[in-house]
């Protein structure tokens, strides 16, 4: 199986990118791409968790625009 994730840049323009495996939530979808395009990580304010959000963003990328799609092969 793969997942097909689409996102708005903060230019206004759409990508896609294409992973393998399932995605099962939109936080593990941001996790996804972030990887897929080796985009380095954020410490959140309260040090435990990274802050996916403030990742994408530094990547050019509206966190809240990630859509997902699983895709059979």
């Amino acid at each position: 199986m793969k997942t097909q994730i689409q996102f708005k840049k903060t230019d206004g323009s759409e990508g896609v990118a294409l992973i393998d495996g399932p995605v099962s939530s939109v936080l593990q979808a941001k996790r996804e791409l972030a990887a897929k395009l080796d985009l380095p990580p954020v410490d959140a304010a309260d040090g435990e968790h990274e802050d996916v959000d403030a990742q994408l963003f530094r990547g050019d990328i509206e966190p809240d625009s990630i859509i997902f799609d699983q895709l059979g092969e």
